[in-house]
């Protein structure tokens, strides 16, 4: 009998999840399922979610934020897993533009509030870890681990190491930023393990910052100019594992690019 294979999408909170997931419906319809847990803090282990697959068995792709790497093993199927990393300062403009989209009584500056909302995640918010090496954190894991972590100087640090192994085995890595051409290239991947995936242009879904089809460097640009200085280097140092894993992604999809 043939193994069958599952696109496996890890949804990061505000990576252009929402985007691939209209993909995979496209592609998949009532074949594709997004699912969570009952509450925001739940997690579903790869013993849950191995259970989820193999009780529907027509099933092509799914999607959820509340699984972890590494990717379920299993001799019913193959588990196909797809990641989408986002430069850590942009996810976190993309958080509050989410959060403070029904705000109406903000100026023509998006970003008003922004500081006040920073300092305040990093004061000891329960949401802190939206503003804090957020998806190293995600990425970190053991099989049905939570993630090692340590509190350094009131900055959450995480297993690095693990992030970019875990990362390293995961056939499809895209970057938000970079969101067409990565996909695009999800497609020969695909097709090596008979899923065809069709892909023209990316249809933004859930979008709240108005420069988000600028470049990479033009997003950062115009938030740095609109922030003081001390923000813009705290957001650095409270991040730097989550640039670390941005750059790798960047230079993985380089060498493919020139190997290609």
């Amino acid at each position: 009998m043939t193994t069958r294979t599952i696109i496996c999408h890890y949804h990061i909170f505000k990576t252009a999840g929402t985007s691939f997931e209209q993909v995979l419906i496209n592609n998949f319809g009532q074949h594709h399922l997004s699912f969570d847990g009952p509450t925001a803090s739940s997690c579903i282990s790869q013993k849950d979610l191995i259970k989820v697959i193999e009780s529907n068995p027509t099933l092509a792709s799914l999607s959820s934020h509340q699984i972890s790497l590494p990717a379920p093993v299993s001799d019913q199927f193959l588990a196909l897993p797809v990641v989408f990393i986002r430069h850590p300062i942009l996810r976190i403009r993309s958080v509050f533009l989410h959060e403070h989209r029904q705000d109406l009584t903000r100026s023509h500056s998006p970003l008003q509030g922004f500081e006040a909302w920073f300092d305040k995640l990093v004061a000891g918010h329960p949401n802190q870890l939206q503003i804090c090496n957020l998806q190293t954190n995600l990425l970190c894991r053991d099989a049905n681990s939570p993630p090692r972590g340590v509190n350094t100087d009131g900055r959450p640090l995480y297993d690095l190491d693990t992030a970019l192994k875990n990362l390293s085995e995961v056939p499809c890595v895209g970057r938000t930023e970079y969101f067409d051409a990565d996909v695009a290239s999800f497609i020969p991947t695909l097709a090596a393990v008979d899923i065809q995936l069709r892909y023209r242009q990316r249809v933004s879904e859930n979008v709240g910052a108005p420069d988000f089809g600028l470049s990479l460097e033009q997003q950062l640009d115009n938030m740095r100019s609109q922030i003081s200085a001390t923000t813009w280097d705290q957001l650095h140092w409270f991040n730097h594992q989550d640039m670390a894993l941005f750059e790798a992604v960047c230079r993985r999809r380089q060498l493919a690019v020139k190997n290609h």
